[in-house]
């Protein structure tokens, strides 16, 4: 390799000390090189300080010099550019070489020495721990692939869902669920004096937040009634199985909107009443979509005749005995056969003194017909003549209600 003769040097007779100037003495001279001074005598190079001094063996012979020509040629018998490489090498990397120790030894390193134990992607999935189901992930080239893999759905307005079924909670209604009072068909049948249906439909139960739904009628047989009582029947979640049940506990104000459950445990979703007669025979009737039933019944006698009478003052009539507390509007036709006077019907909420001239219905003399009569919360009404007849009564018969569920 060529001698390094870059710049001049000052040499001083006598002495041993080499300064450069214009030189790079440590990258281009070993300890042990030649140098050949300004008086071209040949000196060992016994020292480098930096890239503009170095040190003489034996001190220099000849008359000083301030800026006299050199060189430096190697004298080591190796390959200085390899060994310069092999130094810078050492120098960056020995320490980190030394830290992994034995991981030098293998092909493939092994998980256990901090490699992925495998010569291709795939095997160093396995090697890893990744089931078929995540390498499969992993490979799927794109946010599309990955969702067909996981069976998932894109976030945001999308096509992807089709259906949704099992949710452990419902959607609410701001995500395009149903309403906590949600109910849709579930009408009550009459099915003889001891046994009641409820038809299909399905309901929200407020205390488990899940709709029910009744795929086929449910049935209630060989009850054990008592003589005029209400039983209210219920819906309800049995292990995830549909039912229901018919008893005397009335249900509690509403919970939402018109919608109400069992009094106490809102696990019971109220879906109407039946009321048994003095022989504790259930009262037939009809349920229609609109949360209103009719009684199929003879309606000339008790308890659906409530008034039969002529009082000149406003009386009160109750009727809790054929309408529930879930109602305030009864189904009633009516009769004035009275030889004078006309009839007047509020009830004891009303915000004026009923009379004549300060009514809700009012009944002309001879008339007859149907009227759906807005009771207070007790399921009464009132009613009185404007005269004492002679002769005649006025009758007024309910036939049915409208109530809340």
């Amino acid at each position: 390799m060529p001698w390094y003769k870059s710049g001049t040097v000052s040499v001083t007779q006598n002495s041993n000390a080499v300064i450069g100037a214009g030189t790079a003495f440590i990258a281009n001279s070993r300890v042990g090189d030649a140098f050949r001074g300004p008086d071209g005598g040949w000196y060992e190079v016994t020292n480098i300080a930096s890239d503009t001094a170095m040190s003489i063996s034996p001190n220099y012979q000849s008359a000083t010099n301030a800026a006299g020509s050199y060189a430096v040629a190697p004298m080591q018998g190796y390959v200085k550019d390899s060994a310069d490489a092999l130094r810078s090498l050492v120098n960056q990397w020995g320490q980190k070489l030394a830290a992994l120790g034995t991981t030098g030894n293998y092909e493939i390193l092994p998980i256990s020495k901090g490699g992925t134990g495998g010569a291709t992607s795939g095997e160093a999935l396995t090697a890893l721990g990744f089931s078929n189901f995540g390498k499969s992930l992993i490979d799927d080239a794109d946010a599309a692939a990955g969702r067909a893999t996981l069976v998932a759905a894109k976030s945001g307005q999308n096509s992807d869902i089709t259906e949704i079924t099992g949710l452990s909670k419902p959607l609410t209604i701001a995500q395009g669920g149903v309403s906590p009072g949600y109910i849709e068909g579930l009408l009550l049948s009459w099915n003889s004096a001891n046994s009641l249906s409820v038809g299909t439909g399905a309901a929200y139960i407020p205390g488990t937040g899940k709709v029910v739904q009744v795929a086929a009628a449910l049935t209630l047989s060989a009850l054990s009634l008592a003589a005029n009582t209400w039983y209210h029947i219920y819906l309800y979640d049995n292990a995830g199985v549909a039912a229901i049940e018919a008893v005397t506990i009335a249900p509690a104000t509403p919970y939402f909107s018109r919608a109400r459950n069992k009094n106490s445990d809102s696990s019971r979703r109220y879906l109407g009443s039946m009321v048994t007669n003095s022989s504790a025979q259930l009262h037939k009737i009809i349920h229609l979509q609109n949360s209103t039933v009719f009684y199929l019944e003879s309606l000339n006698l008790a308890p659906f005749l409530v008034v039969a009478g002529a009082a000149t003052a406003f009386t009160a009539v109750d009727c809790s005995s054929i309408v529930p507390l879930t109602s305030k509007e009864a189904k009633t036709n009516y009769l004035l056969t009275t030889n004078v006077g006309n009839a007047f019907i509020a009830n004891s909420e009303v915000n004026f003194t009923p009379s004549a001239s300060n009514y809700l219905l009012a009944i002309t003399l001879g008339s007859s017909g149907s009227a759906d009569l807005v009771l207070d919360a007790s399921q009464r009404f009132t009613y009185a003549l404007d005269a004492t007849p002679g002769s005649g009564l006025f009758r007024v018969r309910v036939s049915g209600y409208r109530f809340e569920r």
